[in-house]
């Protein structure tokens, strides 16, 4: 019978073995349908001597973030949540990263391939699917859970030694570690209202006044959410947000006349939400893109676009390695181009980026 690793002192020698692994497979498994934070209920970790399922329910994992911080590269797939997850609970992120699907796409595969279909692409090898909506948090789990979530982490390691040596091969391995890279970068991990205009998109089409409170009431929310725990939705919805910022009321009694407003929520929410709309600003802080490109930026965008499906094409990669399309969009709209400017797109872009960014940067400073 598989057993979970709920003891201290295990949990202190598994470390020692970590930092002494030269590589170190890792997977998490976590709920967030009730909560703000997500509750990591699993962790899965794979060395050279071990496979090892440890309970992180009544145990301290702190130690752990430190062991995963040593040489070794720390192999995962799709690891973004898994390392937010663990910074969230150790305070630290491991490293070095090999995340193997960003490693599959830069090798050829689809940029968003599961770890199931890359284990059956690469390694010829069938996994079991019919665990994949589990509640984690129950105990105890079943053997058969036990052996999904174990083989979560079992063929990370030869999927490194695959992955690795293709990209070696096509000169693209420093491309990995630029990428993986920006996995380690904290920022990545933070939310404010810079990211608000990327998740909410239903801002853009707001007046610049309504957008400022809107951005506001986000933040107002956020904190919330963070103070109790909360998903964001079960605080304020999306939609009496949106609903506060175009009718923007000045005292309790405007809320009556909101249609997505939950009368539920007056007493305790009201007041703050009324604070937050006279404290925004005439403007966003950070404004939200257009929702349609200008004609000229239309110009630019199919240019762009040509550009790089030509570039990825050339490469046998998807496009959206490159850049996606929103990213894309956005840039023409006057965002940073941001990775598409530096690292291996810039040299894949060419000169033909270099040029199309700085006209891109003339147009707009000639609009301001």
């Amino acid at each position: 019978m598989t057993a979970l690793l709920t003891d201290p002192g295990a949990l202190a020698a598994l470390c020692a073995e970590i930092s002494a692994a030269p590589w170190v497979g890792l997977d998490t498994e976590f709920v967030r349908e009730r909560t703000y934070y997500a509750k990591l209920c699993l962790i899965q970790i794979a060395t050279p001597r071990t496979l090892v399922l440890i309970d992180p329910l009544g145990l301290d994992i702190g130690p752990l973030g430190q062991a995963l911080a040593t040489t070794g590269p720390k192999i995962l797939h799709a690891g973004r949540q898994d390392l937010e997850l663990l910074l969230q609970e150790t305070g630290r992120l491991p490293s070095p990263l090999f995340d193997t699907q960003i490693a599959a796409a830069l090798a050829g595969h689809d940029d968003q391939i599961g770890y199931a279909a890359l284990v059956a692409a690469v390694l010829k090898i069938e996994l079991a699917k019919d665990v994949t909506r589990t509640n984690w948090a129950a105990r105890p789990l079943s053997e058969r859970q036990l052996a999904y979530a174990q083989d979560d982490v079992r063929h990370l390691e030869p999927l490194h030694a695959e992955l690795g040596a293709a990209l070696a091969r096509l000169g693209r391995a420093e491309w990995l570690r630029e990428d993986c890279a920006v996995l380690a970068d904290l920022a990545l991990y933070r939310f404010g209202p810079e990211q608000f205009t990327r998740r909410y998109r239903q801002g853009a089409g707001l007046a610049p006044r309504a957008q400022a409170i809107f951005q506001e009431l986000l933040s107002w929310r956020e904190g919330i959410a963070r103070e109790t725990d909360l998903p964001r939705s079960w605080v304020v919805s999306d939609a009496a947000l949106l609903e506060l910022a175009l009718r923007a009321p000045s005292t309790v009694a405007g809320f009556q006349k909101l249609r997505e407003w939950d009368e539920r929520h007056t007493e305790r929410y009201a007041a703050g939400a009324l604070a937050a709309i006279a404290d925004a600003p005439p403007a966003p802080l950070y404004p939200w893109p257009a929702p349609r490109l200008r004609p000229e930026e239309d110009v630019f965008y199919q240019a762009l676009v040509g550009l790089v499906d030509t570039c990825a094409r050339d490469l046998g990669i998807p496009a959206g390695v490159l850049g996606s399309r929103r990213a894309l969009k956005e840039i023409v709209q006057g965002a940073s181009p941001g990775s598409l400017a530096r690292g291996w797109r810039a040299g894949v872009l060419g000169s033909e980026g270099a040029r199309l960014f700085a006209e891109i940067a003339a147009f707009h400073d000639q609009s301001r």
